[in-house]
């Protein structure tokens, strides 16, 4: 043991007892301050994120059950308290979890994790989708059924973060061997929209399909009518099935012709002709014009129905008629009820006629009239609605320009017009050739 050292004059050195007591003091609050003691200081929680569960506690009832309960944050921060009982605590447990799943997704619709795989991927699109109430019934079916026909039976148990580029396009081109280009490019527009989602979810941190390689656009229709052709089509239509030598009925041609020259005159599509309704028409003004404001649809969830604006909203407008479509029109008006919401082309009981119900007839037509038709010159496979509209949108475009076949079409550009609808005229207007004489006049 260490002696404490003498001072000069040999005496010893009073003890400070000063550090005896600041020792003592520390001593004593190490004790009664340390972890587990009645005055261990309480230290703030850490806050619950939003949708975090907090610790499980599991408590045995009385009757024998197990008791599972704990606290959680909905997506909003809300605090909740949780409580799952069950014979065991197993099933406690995920009584729990099924509780935090529905006050999770009931608030904000489903989640997706980093084990997701790309057919939950989509069920979690699509209720965004439905959640959204932007998009329409009809639409939502549209991707449901590439979902379900085609993405998931290609590839739903891959994982969302394991979909690469490389193996984007690998499946695509599967995609489109296996099935159509046309289907390979529906996938990869829902493969886009479905990764989005995953990146708004925080489980991609880009989307690969943007960098995947692109696909071809599909072949151009080329197909539309000339006045010779229309004249054929008029004759083939009123001699349709007149021989009495088919059984049954025959086929309402008249409605169809109608049909046609309204399409024709308007080009407007099928859906927006049989929704025009008696107050939608005015014959009576100089010149006759049509309100194109609604449009037949048929959804499995709505069934058949009129939609209250055209395809998209902002393409309602009132267009002229020319006299081949007024007279259709009057034609139309003489066989309709005199009530000013009745439909041209309503059904024996009044209700709307459906797309479906007039495409199949027109199929049936040309089915009856193809060799006369081939014969004429009209392509027999591209022979449907959209012909007519074709048909007006290149007369159209022929005389006034591209910038008013676009309105007369209802599209916002110009550019949609000229890829879907307007047929290129294969000779180049002959001023080019006037032009160049004018400019190098005299050079040979």
């Amino acid at each position: 043991m260490t002696r404490p050292a003498r001072s000069k004059s040999g005496a010893r050195p009073e003890p400070d007892h000063r550090i005896d007591a600041w020792a003592a003091t520390s001593d004593t609050c190490a004790a009664r301050f340390s972890p587990g003691s009645r005055l261990w200081p309480c230290m703030p929680r850490r806050r619950m994120r939003a949708g975090e569960v907090g610790t499980i506690r599991i408590v045995v009832l009385a009757s024998g059950q197990i008791q599972a309960h704990a606290r959680m944050r909905d997506e909003f921060g809300t605090l909740h308290r949780l409580k799952g009982t069950r014979a065991t605590e197993a099933e406690a447990r995920r009584a729990l979890d099924d509780q935090a799943d529905l006050l999770r997704n009931g608030i904000t619709g489903l989640s997706l994790t980093a084990y997701s795989t790309i057919a939950e991927a989509a069920m979690v699109f699509l209720d965004d989708k439905r959640r959204s109430g932007t998009v329409e019934i009809s639409t939502i079916e549209t991707y449901e059924f590439s979902v379900n026909k085609v993405i998931i039976p290609e590839c739903g148990d891959l994982l969302l973060t394991d979909l690469t580029v490389l193996r984007c396009n690998r499946i695509l081109q599967h995609i489109r061997e296996t099935k159509s280009l046309s289907a390979a490019r529906k996938a990869r527009s829902m493969f886009s929209q479905i990764c989005a989602t995953g990146i708004e979810h925080g489980v991609l941190a880009f989307n690969p399909v943007g960098d995947a390689r692109a696909l071809p656009l599909s072949p151009k229709k080329e197909s539309a009518l000339t006045p010779a052709q229309l004249e054929i089509v008029r004759a083939l239509m009123r001699s349709w099935r007149s021989d009495g030598v088919h059984h049954g009925p025959r086929p309402n041609a008249r409605l169809l012709e109608n049909a046609m020259w309204i399409m024709v005159g308007t080009s407007a599509r099928i859906g927006e002709i049989l929704a025009l309704r008696r107050c939608d028409v005015d014959v009576t003004a100089n010149p006759p014009t049509v309100l194109i404001a609604s449009t037949i649809t048929q959804t499995r969830a709505e069934g058949l129905r009129r939609k209250p604006s055209p395809k998209r909203s902002r393409q309602k407008r009132r267009i002229a008629l020319p006299g081949f479509a007024a007279t259709a029109i009057r034609r139309q008006l003489s066989e309709t009820s005199r009530d000013k919401e009745a439909y041209l082309f309503a059904t024996k009981t009044g209700e709307p006629r459906s797309v479906s119900n007039f495409e199949r007839l027109l199929r049936t037509f040309v089915a009856d009239n193809e060799k006369v038709l081939v014969h004429a010159g009209i392509e027999v496979g591209e022979f449907s609605t959209h012909i007519f509209r074709r048909t007006a949108a290149t007369l159209i475009e022929a005389v006034a320009g591209i910038t008013l076949t676009s309105r007369l079409l209802g599209h916002s550009n110009e550019q949609v017009t000229r890829a879907s609808y307007v047929v290129t005229a294969e000779l180049v207007d002959p001023i080019t050739a006037q032009i160049m004489d004018e400019a190098l006049e005299g050079l040979l």
